[in-house]
């Protein structure tokens, strides 16, 4: 069996990819796919990590978290009595990794890319170097980590000839910026990378729990950390502050119960406090990023895009405050913390068939590009959670029921191939959702328990979630008043969606029902451009039918029902067992319009005035 495996050896979190010749996805080191970057002396002398150092855990002093920013301190790290040096847990961590990988594949990989900060100097490069070789490994190709994310998005959005754009990787410990030029032959780094080695997802968490601490008068400073309760207590308040940051990306506030020895407190937290704490951390990052733009010789205007990786980076006041600072439209995967590693096993994949593989260079004409990308899909989609999870902010885990290494990557997948997902995607009919007898509702006068929506644009089509009753980007607003009304602006393409919230039921039973998407529309503006109407599971999976002259005839002023048989989404390439998003409609111009009553509903596509599937080819 041969195959390749990219590691992405985070501060906060580890990840790893498998590759082979069916394309990139997870490797399921744990529930959640990633596993925390731990170490641990047990008391008989061993050493754990990941996830059996934090179960093992009992005493803190025996616990090491965070080493990956003491990699090339000459201070060793004291944990129960013996030392450590950070290379060292370094290595244990990846070679934990590839044994765990090494079990469930049943052979040893072929091919190993390891990634590592593009801001590292000689020095750190050659400390990161001992890694692989006290892990026990002698053939392992080092790449930098924005190149490894690079070469994830060009599988999900061709990057033309000559195009040049900004990678912003931002991670539980260290930001990471830096401008690549793609090339027919490879990437180009242009200018010097920049970062911030001690600023991330965990300097957020110390930010909140010291807004926390404010907040209680001092009650969580003046815990004594050698105190066996104060220091039990203050894990559980850290602990606390990681969770609250995540809801905090979905939710406008979140209530605490603080876990004080003297007695819980209760208190809400909002989004808007929590960007105020952050704001000043992630300013710098902004400030990272314009002088890597100005150290390649370029200006915002140069840039396509900006791609974003690292779990922090699904924080929205970062999408935020990068498209206000650059004007460019800001990209981010599904699950951007999986983007360097999915980079890295593509990479590491071309050595399977004797390809050179892609090197790190910043002279010009770089790295090799790891292999073509798809084409894009012909109409704009979210790329970014799908539902921007952020919540999934910098830590959040993906809850998955893995019996298998889940697809992730979308050169692997086709309309009715297995796509990955989470725990409700094995689950089929069930699990709180409705069997085809009962029309599955996702809109009536308000948004179904399971679905959120959202909207996508050049802005970001990584999505932004309305939040209370309203969002908005400069080309398509929408928001819930009595149905939800969305406005297209004409300045730009725009779609909204409703989608679940990381969940992929089974829904073919809808669709073996002779089922349609059901829903009305009172048309305030007719439409005067191209539009569409889709369902989608996770890229490429999906089908969307053509809508242009539906929407154009639509009356203005007076509410009509739509029926799209669903099999005119399969012919399209739905897979109906896996649908998050069952409803997206997109424009390219003007259009103003109401929905209400959106539904998949058996049996409608017979009813006589359902628009037939010709009718919208």
């Amino acid at each position: 069996m041969r195959y390749a495996v990219g590691i992405d050896l985070g501060t906060t979190f580890t990840s790893a990819a498998i590759g082979d010749h069916t394309g990139s996805r997870m490797a399921p080191l744990s529930q959640g796919f990633v596993i925390p970057s731990l170490a641990y002396h047990a008391p008989d002398g061993s050493l754990l990590t990941g996830v059996a150092a934090e179960q093992a855990a009992s005493d803190p002093t025996r616990l090491a978290r965070g080493f990956k920013r003491r990699l090339g301190d000459p201070t060793p790290l004291l944990l129960g009595g013996a030392a450590y040096s950070p290379t060292a847990l370094m290595a244990a961590q990846l070679r934990g990794v590839l044994d765990q990988i090494t079990a469930s594949m049943g052979a040893a990989p072929t091919s190993v890319a390891l990634t590592c900060p593009a801001i590292w100097g000689p020095y750190r490069r050659e400390q990161f170097a001992d890694v692989p070789r006290l892990a026990g490994l002698d053939d392992i190709q080092v790449i930098t980590e924005p190149e490894a994310a690079a070469a994830h998005y060009t599988r999900e959005r061709t990057l033309g000839e000559g195009e040049v754009v900004a990678v912003y990787d931002l991670g539980g410990g260290t930001l990471d910026t830096t401008i690549l030029r793609m090339r027919a032959e490879g990437m180009e780094i242009l200018g010097t990378p920049e970062g911030i080695e001690h600023l991330g997802g965990m300097d957020f968490d110390d930010a909140l729990l010291s807004h926390l601490d404010s907040r209680l008068d001092g009650a969580i400073g003046g815990l004594d950390p050698a105190g066996p309760a104060d220091r039990a207590a203050l894990a559980a308040i850290r602990a606390l502050c990681v969770r609250t940051k995540v809801e905090l990306s979905t939710e406008p506030d979140v209530t605490m119960t603080v876990p004080l020895p003297s007695g819980p407190r209760e208190l809400t937290v909002t989004r808007l406090e929590f960007n105020a704490v952050i704001r000043p951390s992630v300013e710098l990052t902004v400030g990272a990023l314009r002088r890597t733009v100005s150290s390649a010789g370029l200006r915002a205007e140069d840039l396509s895009s900006v791609l974003l990786a690292g779990g922090s980076s699904r924080i929205p006041l970062v999408t935020q405050m990068v498209f206000e600072e650059f004007g460019k439209p800001v990209r981010v995967t599904q699950h951007p913390k999986f983007t360097v590693a999915l980079g890295a096993a593509a990479i590491a994949t071309r050595a399977l068939s004797g390809t050179p593989v892609a090197k790190p260079s910043p002279e010009p004409g770089g790295a090799p590009v790891p292999e073509p990308a798809l084409e894009p899909p012909t109409k704009a989609r979210r790329g970014g959670r799908w539902k921007a999870l952020v919540a999934a902010a910098a830590v959040a885990a993906v809850a998955v029921l893995v019996t298998a290494l889940i697809v992730n990557g979308p050169d692997t997948q086709s309309a009715g191939a297995p796509t990955g997902g989470t725990l409700s995607e094995s689950a089929g009919q069930g699990d709180g959702w409705p069997d085809p007898d009962t029309p599955l509702v996702m809109f009536d006068d308000t948004i179904a328990e399971k679905y959120h929506v959202f909207i996508g644009s050049n802005q970001n089509w990584g999505g932004s979630e309305i939040v209370g009753d309203s969002v908005s980007h400069q080309s398509i607003e929408a928001n819930i008043e009595d149905g939800l009304r969305v406005t297209w602006k004409g300045d730009g393409p725009g779609q909204v969606y409703l989608q679940s919230v990381n969940e992929y039921p089974d829904l073919s039973g809808y669709s073996k029902r002779d089922g349609a998407l059901v829903f009305d529309v009172l048309a305030h503006q007719a439409a005067n451009g191209p539009t569409s109407v889709g369902a989608h599971c996770r890229y490429p999976c999906g089908g969307t039918v053509d809508t242009t002259k539906l929407f154009q005839e639509l009356p203005v002023g007076e509410q009509r029902t739509v029926t799209i048989p669903l099999r005119c989404f399969v012919d399209e390439g739905l897979d109906p067992a896996r649908v998050d998003t069952p409803f997206v409609v997109y424009s390219e111009g003007e259009f103003e319009a109401t929905f209400r009553n959106v539904r998949w509903e058996a049996d409608a596509a017979a009813d006589s005035e359902a628009t037939s599937c010709s009718a919208t080819s």
